[in-house]
């Protein structure tokens, strides 16, 4: 059930182990503690987030020297995003904004099993066990006020299971030395290709596609991996060895190859695949404690302790999202603070997506929106490099 407790204090909360407790017979069904947050409340947020002050000096100073690159970028994408949804989406409910998620995943690392997606539609339990999951014990749970109806009347242990299900095949122990490699091999490999250019040009392309990426976040957000996650709210891309695999696969040849070849377009996609790969590393860290670290990995959880260190450096500097920041989206306002690297045009992603609160859409009308954006996305940000 959904609590209002201060922010960042959820996520070091551990799930409940009360295998008896039914939410649906306990409750009553509109108490204050059992309601869902309505589709305004989840996608209210200030037009400007003191958080976001590092990167709006740095649209300034881009402005200020005459490149409107990234500002262009910050304005047409949630404009064409939210032309397309209004031009795609058909009626949804107009009064539970819960029941327009789309019933689709489209992650190209794990997609939820169909049996998953159906028990969400049809609020039927699956016949699947956690057993199915091995090292998932760790997951925690939190009823999202993006969950349908359908899925009210199922206990808080049917839930969560649902979520472990669909979130990964096969997890990784919670802090394990693959998820610190990966997270410190997408810093390595960001330092790399960004050194290639002066802080002027790193900065525009870090912009563009961190804006780009959080406004992903929020669209994915409105189906059923991004509700799933905010079920499992602890999980992180690298705590799953499909996404550490696949990131690895379709970031390095091309990290490498971009040592040797100066080919615009090579250089184009090995900043974009780099930047998602540390924005995948924060997000991780976002949903990491200095509890879910201690006396675990190199060091006895020393080099765990400075990665933590740095990053709460980082994001005190507003550089990056911090989990505070983090713990906003997750537990008050779920269709926006959409960061995932750093909080960046926050208010017009979140409002691009405004159709959902009332309409909703298909499985090809949401692959169109992806496509379009990440299209845009390229050919921005091909153009800001070359100039």
């Amino acid at each position: 059930m959904i609590e209002t407790k201060t922010i960042g204090t959820e996520l070091d909360k551990p799930p409940s182990r009360d295998k008896n407790i039914h939410v649906s017979s306990e409750k009553k069904p509109n108490s204050a503690e059992n309601r869902k947050k309505s589709g305004e409340e989840m996608i209210a947020a200030p037009l400007v987030h003191p958080d976001e002050s590092f990167w709006l000096v740095t649209l300034a100073v881009q402005c200020y020297y005459g490149d409107y690159w990234v500002l262009s970028f910050m304005l047409i994408e949630p404009l064409i995003i939210h032309l397309l949804c209004r031009a795609i989406c058909t009626p949804g409910d107009p009064n539970r904004a819960c029941n327009n998620i789309i019933p689709v995943d489209l992650r190209n690392e794990f997609s939820a099993p169909p049996e998953v997606i159906e028990s969400i539609k049809g609020g039927k339990p699956v016949e699947a066990t956690e057993t199915a999951r091995p090292n998932s014990e760790w997951i925690r749970f939190f009823r999202s006020s993006l969950a349908p109806d359908s899925m009210d009347h199922l206990d808080s242990k049917a839930q969560r299971l649902l979520c472990v299900l669909a979130q990964g095949r096969d997890y990784l122990p919670k802090a394990s030395n693959t998820a610190l490699a990966m997270i410190l091999y997408s810093v390595v490999i960001t330092g790399l290709v960004l050194s290639r250019y002066g802080w002027f040009k790193a900065a525009k392309c870090v912009a563009i596609t961190g804006a780009h990426i959080n406004i992903m976040h929020i669209l994915r957000d409105h189906s059923i991996s991004g509700l799933t996650h905010h079920g499992a709210h602890n999980v992180g891309e690298f705590d799953k060895v499909e996404f550490v695999n696949r990131n690895l696969i379709i970031s390095a040849p091309f990290v490498l190859a971009n040592l040797f070849v100066d080919w615009p377009i090579l250089q184009m996609w090995a900043s974009f695949s780099a930047i998602k790969c540390i924005a995948l590393a924060n997000h991780t860290l976002t949903h990491y404690t200095r509890l879910d670290t201690k006396g675990k990995g190199p060091g006895g959880g020393l080099l765990w302790d400075y990665v933590l260190s740095v990053h709460e450096f980082l994001a005190m500097c507003k550089i990056i999202t911090s989990k505070q920041y983090h713990a906003q989206h997750h537990f008050h306002n779920e269709m926006s603070y959409p960061a995932i690297l750093m909080p960046i045009n926050e208010y017009l992603n979140a409002k691009a997506l405004i159709p959902f609160l009332t309409r909703t859409m298909d499985e090809k009308g949401l692959m169109l929106v992806e496509g379009v954006a990440n299209t845009m996305c390229l050919i921005c940000l091909y153009g800001a490099m070359c100039r």
